[in-house]
């Protein structure tokens, strides 16, 4: 990449990741799908990892969630395959307005009335991060959570419990992606999640500290399930992460991603 520097390390090298997501009790009660999704990718020395969740009043809001990880990892790599740099002045505006752009093609696809098939579909927060060679990028557009190096951050929650959906832009509203940014160097895990993750009893600390979240595809789903359940009383919110930790120094290079 355009800001890459020379011997700067790959990222998909010195970094594992991994995800999951569980239903929550409520969800689970009612016969709804879980209205959370994930999405990651590792490719031209960066990893990005993405997390939504969906507007638990909307009528089929998971598939708006499932939609959005998947298009603001797709927008985001794009934007790095051409060269573009998060630090630029114009790149996170750029990126909401593109994902925006795709879910008004959508909406409109879909006819009917705007406003009732954003609601009903494409109402979801956003929580992710750009992990590139020098610099890591946090960003979100309404609540969740963030654990960098440890460090939990709860993002929200917000005025009205309504947080800023970015598919309100499409109505109108204000649409933005706030984005902070710390160095690739410093940064030995990070982890993105949903905001039911805040609900979990127990630390969180074994999503990055545990080697079996890396060794098996699955892993993460059934720490959640397991965690929701700690204590028989389980989770009432969908749960969902994903976990970057960086690799020991003999393991790096390894091998592929963990996915």
């Amino acid at each position: 990449m355009a800001d890459d520097a020379p011997g700067a390390p790959d990222v998909s090298a010195a970094f594992a990741i991994a995800g999951g997501t569980h239903a929550g009790r409520e969800h689970l009660r009612l016969g709804r799908n879980n209205q959370d999704a994930l999405a990651w990718f590792a490719a031209g020395g960066d990893a990005v990892a993405v997390v939504c969740d969906g507007c638990s009043s909307g009528a089929h809001s998971e598939v708006g969630a499932k939609l959005g990880a998947r298009l603001v990892c797709e927008t985001l790599r794009a934007a790095r395959a051409a060269g573009q740099r998060p630090g630029d002045t114009g790149f996170w505006p750029g990126i909401a307005t593109s994902v925006l752009g795709q879910l008004g093609a959508i909406a409109r696809g879909l006819g009917g009335d705007l406003g009732r098939t954003v609601e009903d579909y494409l109402l979801f927060t956003v929580v992710g991060a750009l992990v590139g060679p020098v610099e890591t990028w946090i960003f979100h557009a309404g609540d969740g959570l963030v654990a960098v190096n440890g460090q939990v951050t709860a993002l929200g929650p917000f005025p009205g419990n309504a947080p800023p959906y970015l598919a309100y832009g499409l109505l109108g509203a204000p649409a933005a992606l706030e984005a902070r940014v710390l160095p690739t160097a410093e940064l030995d895990s990070l982890l993105v999640a949903t905001d039911g993750v805040g609900e979990l009893p127990g630390p969180l600390a074994p999503f990055w500290t545990d080697p079996r979240i890396f060794a098996n595809r699955d892993q993460v789903r059934r720490t959640l399930a397991l965690a929701a359940r700690t204590g028989g009383t389980a989770v009432r919110d969908d749960t969902t992460l994903v976990v970057l930790r960086r690799r020991p120094a003999p393991d790096r290079g390894a091998g592929e991603l963990a996915s």
